[in-house]
């Protein structure tokens, strides 16, 4: 979006969280260009293949992603190699408004860290709303952050130039909690200021699927009853992490199964045939011969589309051999198909350490 300030906020109906990692840069760069001009991310600056460093990572996303919220990713084994520096309290976090300020159309959030002052982080808040007029902050554990999240309503100059992102990470088994704590918190917002702009996000894709179904599945996209069940748009924006697990740990090499994953608006469905079973190939075909696959979907996604092609050709694509084009394919679906339930629309007709199957 070419919007600043309360136009960008105003136009937000879903905000899809990435990483700065292979696959889901992909598949986000892969997505149609009439999606993409709706879109405005958050995106968490890690460590991306063998680039460590934050301007080459930042520039990496430049390039795939254009315009973004822009989030430092601090989990272990995903951190760039120079990414503290960023977290430098000193003058209101002026490193890391500087760093932000190279690239263009991109919008730093302000900071929010355990030991972090609360002092720095709120006058971090007011420098970038003057600098960008928007003022994203993106909290991870919302009702221990609480304090610091209303300090920061009252703090700035229009309460309008504020978007308040609770990250409820992984929600599929502790689902009702989270949606109890949402309304908590929010309520809590708006008592500090009735106009506060929320979004609520989570992701429930799983490490790994096998638990749901050895060689076949599907899994309910329960974000959205996250976000139904604290009032749905009436009261928050919606967001989630794009169809990828969201909680860190730490990366190893693993022998994977093929699985071939296709987006509905209200779930995912996999098909999982080991390599002397046909492999991807296979399941991509039973993809495309279940109730679910819908050819007209494969004509606008990149994604369902590079299934079709797998189907048609009788052979895997260049680069599909192994898991991480297709978490790619399988996150541009899952943004195609959230961007048209967010707009209230007709149904539309990395890394192989992110996850894996044993």
């Amino acid at each position: 979006m070419n919007l600043r300030g309360p136009a960008l906020l105003d136009a937000l109906r879903y905000l899809p969280a990435l990483r700065s990692r292979q696959a889901e840069l992909k598949g986000y760069e892969q997505l149609r260009d009439e999606t993409k001009a709706v879109l405005h991310p958050l995106v968490s600056l890690g460590k991306l293949g063998r680039q460590a460093s934050c301007n080459q990572v930042a520039e990496r996303i430049r390039e795939k992603v254009g315009g973004c919220f822009l989030d430092v990713n601090p989990h272990a084994y995903q951190t760039c190699d120079d990414w503290e520096r960023l977290f430098d309290e000193a003058r209101a976090f002026e490193a890391w408004r500087q760093f932000a300020a190279e690239y263009e159309n991109v919008i730093p959030t302000a900071l929010l860290r355990d030991g972090v002052g609360d002092r720095a982080f709120v006058r971090q808040v007011i420098e970038i709303e003057r600098q960008w007029g928007t003022v994203v902050i993106r909290s991870r554990r919302p009702s221990a952050e609480l304090a610091q999240l209303q300090a920061a309503l009252t703090a700035v100059d229009d309460v309008n130039n504020v978007l308040i992102v609770l990250d409820y990470g992984y929600v599929r088994q502790a689902l009702e909690p989270k949606i109890a704590d949402a309304r908590r918190v929010i309520t809590a917002l708006r008592m500090t200021d009735p106009y506060t702009r929320v979004v609520v996000m989570g992701s429930s894709f799983p490490r790994s699927v096998v638990a749901y179904g050895e060689g076949s599945g599907s899994l309910e996209i329960l974000e959205r009853d996250l976000h139904a069940q604290i009032g749905g748009d009436e009261v928050a924006i919606y967001g989630d992490h794009c169809s990828i697990y969201p909680e860190p740990f730490e990366p190893s090499i693993s022998r994977f199964v093929p699985r071939v994953d296709y987006c509905t608006e209200v779930s995912w469905v996999y098909r999982r045939k080991r390599d002397d079973d046909g492999g991807y190939v296979a399941a991509a075909r039973l993809i495309t011969e279940s109730e679910d696959w819908d050819p007209q979907f494969a004509e606008v996604s990149w994604g369902a589309g590079v299934i079709a092609d797998t189907v048609q050709n009788g052979a895997t694509l260049q680069g599909f051999g192994a898991p991480a084009n297709w978490i790619a394919a399988r996150v541009n679906m899952h943004i195609e198909r959230q961007v048209a339930v967010s707009a209230g629309g007709e149904p539309m007709g990395d890394d192989i350490n992110d996850e894996y199957d044993l």
